[in-house]
């Protein structure tokens, strides 16, 4: 078991590890065995998004528009989903999680809800791929082991799968970590780019190693409608998306 500087309140495990729930005085977290925490959850509101890769994959927003249907690779706690169910009452939000474990927690301990307008899939990630195509306006992919990505990510046709469930206008947002295999994450970066015929805006995480990458179905719409809309996202979400917006210019000027 890991240290924390919480109170450990509930432990499980499966054949792929430890589950674990802390909680801190304002927070709970979800932890993987490890002090990295897989899900944060405010308690006093549970909908914001706590950890700051979390408002970096929702960035996607800016380029996607409200969305009505989005699609969730590893589910984690469930912050995601919670998010999207809550502030796009239209949203349908399909979620798919390889562990029955998982989805159990985060039932009964970070408010995942039961909601019609969610669909959980109990299932590895690469079988649901290799289902039939959809439109979704959102695919946000999550997909870690320990060691850094899973090993999904890394297969040439992983991105090409991708976008076959995006609708027309629709936005990947994935959560790139390879640990010290940047080899890996290299290899990773060239294929997004080549499926997204290289229409990828990179993000990294403020003070963290990993970084979100956004690959556009579209050419983006011009800076002034992408900073109208950061201006009202920001209104209505209660994330900084005109800082987030100006750190996307900075390190993609060439697309913005």
């Amino acid at each position: 078991m890991a240290h924390y500087t919480g109170q450990l309140i509930y432990t499980c495990s499966d054949a792929e590890g430890v589950i674990e729930v802390v909680d801190e005085p304002t927070a709970r977290s979800l932890h993987f065995g490890t002090r990295a925490r897989q899900t944060t959850m405010f308690l006093r509101d549970p909908y914001a998004l706590a950890l700051n890769y979390t408002q970096c994959l929702m960035s996607a927003l800016l380029f996607a528009g409200p969305p009505r249907a989005a699609l969730i690779l590893g589910l984690g706690g469930g912050a995601l989903a919670r998010f999207l169910l809550h502030h796009f009452p239209q949203c349908q939000v399909a979620a798919v999680e390889r562990r029955a474990l998982v989805i159990e927690v985060a039932r009964a301990f970070f408010h995942l809800p039961e909601d019609p307008r969610l669909q959980l899939y109990l299932a590895d990630a690469a079988a649901f791929l290799r289902g039939p195509a959809a439109a979704h306006d959102l695919v946000l992919v999550d997909l870690h082991n320990p060691q850094g990505m899973a090993p999904l990510v890394s297969r040439p046709d992983f991105f090409a799968q991708c976008r076959q469930q995006l609708g027309l206008g629709g936005v990947l947002a994935i959560n790139l970590w390879a640990g010290s295999r940047e080899d890996e994450l290299k290899r990773i970066m060239r294929h997004l780019r080549l499926h997204f015929d290289h229409q990828v805006l990179y993000l990294p995480v403020a003070g963290k190693r990993n970084c979100v990458a956004l690959g556009l179905s579209l050419p983006p719409p011009s800076l002034p409608l992408l900073q109208e809309r950061a201006a009202q996202l920001q209104a209505s979400l209660g994330i900084d998306f005109p800082r987030l917006l100006a750190e996307l210019v900075r390190l993609s000027p060439h697309l913005l």
